[in-house]
């Protein structure tokens, strides 16, 4: 029962040191985004949101939303050339980012999500994403910042994957604090 005590006494403790340290923000990010080994696709854009919620100094998660539209790709079969259109890529997931730095930080991220691929003429699939990837923030304002990242994302389906290497640049706004 002391134990409990104690635990709970400690736990109340941090409540205000971590309360005065949150954030939540709103951003918008873009950029490209290529294929690693995957044939049927080419460069293409990205973009999307996300909500970064600041629950330590150095500690922040991030749920997201993402649309990619990869290019179309040329093949040759039988002596006959053709387009195959790029598929689309719909993501939502969150990362856990680890900050170093004042002003201009420095961090590394890892996170989990789920992608649904739709391609023509090719049943779509919708299977885990996990990503992991550096980045850098610059806090150009008390509230406003901006940062480019640069990551690898990887969509398992069954036993392989698709990997696809993104290069963002986005702009966030802490909403509020706490």
């Amino acid at each position: 029962m002391k134990r409990i005590l104690l635990g709970a006494l400690f736990a109340l403790a941090l409540v205000p040191a971590v309360a005065a340290a949150g954030s939540v923000g709103i951003g918008v990010f873009g950029g490209a985004s290529l294929p690693v080994l995957y044939d049927s696709a080419s460069l293409g854009g990205l973009a999307g949101v996300r909500i970064p919620i600041n629950v330590l100094p150095m500690l922040t998660f991030e749920p997201y939303y993402s649309k990619s539209q990869l290019g179309d790709t040329q093949d040759t079969f039988a002596g006959q050339s053709y387009t195959r259109s790029g598929p689309e890529l719909y993501t939502y997931g969150g990362n856990a980012i680890f900050e170093f730095g004042e002003g201009l930080k420095f961090y590394p991220f890892v996170g989990i999500g789920s992608t649904r691929i739709e391609q023509e003429s090719v049943e779509d699939v919708t299977d885990t994403n996990l990503n992991f990837g550096l980045g850098f923030k610059y806090m150009a304002m008390h509230k406003l910042a901006f940062d480019l990242r640069g990551e690898l994302s990887s969509v398992i389906t069954g036993d392989t994957s698709r990997k696809f290497g993104n290069l963002t640049l986005g702009v966030s706004y802490a909403l509020f604090e706490y």
